[in-house]
Parts: structure tokens; C-alpha cells; sequence
């Protein structure tokens, strides 16, 4: 069997707490200044995430259905009792009382709408097992998609206020050029229009970092200002196996969604099955044990007891059981299509995820090529202005550039672990194994 992976990393300790001491260190985190990492969060979400908890408790709920279904071929024990006060008016013998005890054993013996329900039944443990996967998957993207969003509002953030230090000593330089005359004073307002965009910059950068811990506080309860920030030793390694239809191939196999779509549609089907068995006859076997008590002049006792065979057939419904079946079949056509739908969107979101892999190991490379290019030309055009040969917006916009790779070559980075996740969750085989490979990755910043 091939495996699948587009994690390849190789063991590497970081210091992080245990699993038990996450759980209670994270609590303690909640406005502090404690380093989490992904591994911790993750853990803090599976008992703090709302969405995760409600698909839990709904698993567990449907747990019982086989159980219930299967309750109707089990022995049935009812026991009865009635008292009645009579007046006989023929005789004017006046009131007797009646008492009688009854106990009623039934135990059905053929019943196919029954014994459908049991197999639906089945089939609907196995959806919500599939649907609580499914929600752990997600619960897996949403963590990691918060985690780095915040570690990229942050490099956006510092980023900006780098920028804004870089233009303000800019724009001090100019004017003091300027007051000697050295430079005109459109290179003062050049330097000053700079400065007022990098402040709209930082204060928006800001913004971003306060929204994007916000979300990760509604999903994990941790509100930390100190996460563990990714290595610069991360390897990009390409999608394993490098074959697109391979990962197709898988996904249509495990794809999660794509097996909720298919016990559907196969659960959809047994319901016809159910409807039309409500037209074919039941039987029972009936067990009564009773006691009568008759007391007038002279009490009388009466027991009685009895099997019996009940063979109850349907012969007029009404047209009930005909538009039962009608419904359910309708419902079974609609759920079919549903699993063609999402049977395409499968082989989409798999090539999509796929491809954005690639692009991303692209993209990422080509940035950090450009980060060292607008490094040597900052620092070219630095000198040509110290030379006088180069101008201070020049100078201004050199830096602008290094710093917008800087962020693009974070961003690039975290778009290639969320897109690595999104291949292996399109193709069902993402776990929290690939969290603790991540995690790896993740240094604490002394």
C-alpha cells in the first residue's frame, strides 16, 4: 500500500508540556504571557470547541439507534390490572365489583418493515461515526488555519512596524537634507505621504492581530500573546506520491464526506424497502396469563391462561403505503445525486488541494529568492543615497519592497502547511499525526 503524505519531516525535539499539563497549563494561559504551541492548542480545542463537543454527544445519541431497532424482536413483558364497580338494573341484585390482573408476553416472529429498520439502523451508526470524523478533520484545519493566521497577522504587524521605524528615520533624514539644503522639499512630502501610509499600515496590521486571536480564542479558549512561531528549517516537500490521480484515487475511497454522501444514499434505499414491507403481513406470538376477580354475593376467581398466534395482514391503507413508497423513492433518487455532487467536489477539492501544494513550495521558493534580491537592492540603493546618487523615495520604496517580501515569504510558508492539510483532509487521511508533525516546527521565541 503507498502511502500518502505530504509531510516529511524528521524527528526533532522541542521543549512543549505533556499532554495532561497542556490541558491544565492552557487554562492558565487565558490572558497570560505563556507560550503555546499547535500541539497544546489543538488539545485545548478538543474540550473548549463547541461544534466538536455537539458532534461528539451526537454520535453518542446515535449509538443507541441500533439498539432500539433491535428492541422490537425482543420479548415484550406488559402487565395490566383494572377494577370496575357494576350494577345489574335487570335484577336489581345491585353493585358488584370486578377486579382482573393480566400479564401479556409478546415476541414478534416476522416483521420485514422491523427487521429494514434494524439495518437502516446500522447504517445510521456508521454515518455518525463518519460525521464525528469528519468534525475532528475540521476541527484539525480550523485550529492550524487560526494558529498561523495569527502568527501571520503578527509578521504582518511586525513587519509593519519595521517598516514604519525604516520610513520615520527616512523622513528625518530628508527634512534635515532639507534644511540644508541638500534635497528639494518634494523629497521631504515624498518621505512625509510615506510615513502617513505606514502608520494607516500598522494601525490596520494591528487590527488584523486583534481579529485573528479573537478567532483563535472562540475555537481553543486560549488567548495567549505568545505562540510558538514556525522554523526557518521547515522543508517543503512536494505531495508523496507525485501522481494527482493517485490522491483521486484515495479520496474517493476515504474522502470522509464523500462516505456521509454514500450511507445516505444506501440509507435512503433501505427506506423504500421499509415502506414497502409495510404492506406485508406480521406475526406474533403472544403469551397472556390473567386473574378475574368477581365479588357480589360470593366471590368468584377465574384464571386463565393462553398462547396464541396473531397474523395481522393489511389489505386496504388508503393509498398510504403506495405514497410511502413514492416519497422514498424520490428521497433515494435525491440522495443519489447528492453523491454524485459531492463525488465531483471531492475530485475537485483534492486536485485543487493538489495543485495548491505545489503552487505553494512554488511560490515560497521564488519569495524567499525575492527577499534576498530586495535585501541586496535596499541595501544597493542605501549606498547610492549616502552617494548622493539615489533618491530618498527611492530609498523609501526599497524598503517598502523587503519588507513586503519578508511578509509575502511568512504568508507563503503558512499557505503551504494549510494547503498540505486541506490535500490530506480532501483525500481522508489527514490526523492528528500530521498536527504533531507540524508541531515539530514550532520553536518558543525566548
Amino acid at each position: 500500500m503507498e502511502k500518502f503524505s505530504v509531510f516529511s519531516f524528521p524527528n526533532r525535539r522541542l521543549p512543549r508540556l505533556s499532554a495532561c499539563a497542556a490541558l491544565v497549563a492552557s487554562a492558565l494561559l487565558i490572558g497570560s504571557a505563556n507560550a503555546a504551541d499547535l500541539l497544546e492548542v489543538y488539545e485545548q480545542a478538543k474540550t473548549y470547541d463547541a461544534d466538536f463537543q455537539t458532534a461528539k454527544y451526537n454520535q453518542e445519541a446515535a449509538l443507541e439507534r441500533v439498539p432500539l431497532a433491535k428492541s422490537a424482536f425482543r420479548p415484550q413483558l406488559t402487565f395490566g390490572a383494572e377494577g370496575s364497580m357494576a350494577t345489574l338494573s335487570n335484577d336489581g341484585d345491585g353493585r358488584y365489583l370486578e377486579t382482573a390482573l393480566s400479564l401479556t408476553l409478546t415476541q414478534s416472529l416476522y416483521n420485514r418493515s422491523d427487521s429494514k429498520l434494524v439495518d437502516q439502523a446500522e447504517i445510521g451508526v456508521l454515518q455518525a461515526d463518519a460525521q464525528y470524523a469528519a468534525v475532528g478533520q475540521t476541527l484539525i484545519l480550523r485550529v492550524a488555519t487560526a494558529y498561523f493566521d495569527v502568527l501571520r497577522a503578527k509578521a504582518n504587524q511586525e513587519f509593519s512596524q519595521s517598516e514604519l521605524q525604516a520610513i520615520s528615520r527616512q523622513k528625518d533624514q530628508a527634512e534635515r537634507r532639507f534644511d540644508v539644503g541638500l534635497v528639494p522639499i518634494t523629497d521631504v512630502r515624498s518621505a512625509q505621504a510615506q510615513y502617513d501610509l505606514a502608520i494607516a499600515s500598522e494601525i490596520a496590521a494591528t487590527n488584523q492581530l486583534s481579529t485573528a486571536r479573537e478567532a483563535l480564542l472562540r475555537i481553543s479558549g486560549l488567548n495567549t500573546n505568545n505562540l510558538a512561531t514556525l522554523a526557518s528549517d521547515l522543508p517543503l516537500t512536494p505531495p508523496e506520491p507525485a501522481d494527482i490521480d493517485q490522491w483521486v484515487k484515495v479520496a474517493k475511497e476515504q474522502n470522509l464526506d464523500l462516505l456521509i454522501a454514500r450511507l445516505a444514499s444506501e440509507s435512503s434505499n433501505t427506506q423504500i424497502d421499509i415502506e414497502r414491507s409495510n404492506s406485508r403481513p406480521t406475526l406474533d406470538l403472544v403469551g397472556t396469563a390473567a386473574s378475574t376477580t368477581t365479588d357480589q354475593f360470593n366471590r368468584q376467581d377465574a384464571d386463565r391462561a393462553e398462547i396464541a398466534l396473531q397474523l395481522r395482514v393489511p389489505i386496504l391503507t388508503g393509498g398510504r403505503v403506495s405514497a410511502l413508497v413514492s416519497q422514498a423513492r424520490a428521497q433515494a433518487r435525491s440522495a443519489a445525486e447528492s453523491l454524485v455532487a459531492q463525488e465531483r467536489a471531492t475530485t475537485q477539492q483534492t486536485r485543487d488541494g493538489y495543485r495548491g501544494v505545489e503552487a505553494s513550495i512554488s511560490r515560497a521558493n521564488a519569495l524567499r529568492q525575492a527577499l534576498v534580491s530586495t535585501q541586496k537592492s535596499a541595501e544597493a540603493t542605501e549606498a547610492g543615497f549616502r552617494a548622493g546618487t539615489r533618491t530618498s523615495v527611492e530609498v523609501l520604496q526599497a524598503l517598502r519592497d523587503t519588507y513586503r517580501a519578508r511578509s509575502d515569504y511568512a504568508g507563503a510558508r503558512y499557505d503551504y502547511i494549510i494547503n498540505s492539510l486541506n490535500l490530506k483532509a480532501a483525500s481522508g487521511t489527514l490526523s492528528e499525526k500530521d498536527i504533531t508533525a507540524i508541531n515539530r516546527f514550532l520553536i518558543v521565541e525566548e
